[in-house]
């Protein structure tokens, strides 16, 4: 019997992503909202965004190919409304699910997304490469209704 082909990359989340996923959804539970569901289309799309971003050394919303933000999204699926925070974690400074979140709280538009209450859908995208030469993680979580 010929052994099992091993499983394309990236196509489940690492525990550091889902590690996040439970975080976003702990914070949301104290604010009485419902919980986000990981959607794998939209993990995809996040980590590709985190790539493209170490890739083109640019930590930013604007997709790299000219689309808009909600075009990338809807990649994962039509939706009626979007949302997406960004994080750089360099080596070194021990960034976990809880700071981070911590980190994404104290932004305004951030916070915006991460309390929105119509987003019901998630994605989450952490990359290890470098941005601006220096070695770390670059962090993507895209949301939608």
């Amino acid at each position: 019997m010929p052994a099992a082909a091993p499983p394309p990359a990236h196509t489940t989340s690492s525990r550091a992503e889902i590690a996040i996923v439970r975080e976003i959804n702990r914070v949301r539970r104290t604010h009485h909202l419902k919980p986000v569901k990981l959607i794998a289309p939209l993990a995809k799309v996040a980590r590709r965004h985190s790539s493209l971003m170490l890739k083109h050394d640019a930590l930013t919303h604007s997709s790299f190919d000219g689309s808009s933000f909600s075009t990338r999204l809807a990649k994962a699926g039509k939706r009626r409304t979007y949302g997406e925070t960004l994080a750089w974690a360099p080596d070194g400074s021990h960034v976990n699910a809880k700071a981070l979140l911590k980190l994404w709280l104290t932004s305004a538009p951030h916070r915006h997304v991460l309390l929105d209450g119509q987003l019901h859908r998630v994605g989450v995208g952490r990359v290890h490469g470098k941005l601006a030469g220096q070695a770390g993680d670059a962090i993507t979580a895209d949301f939608s209704s």
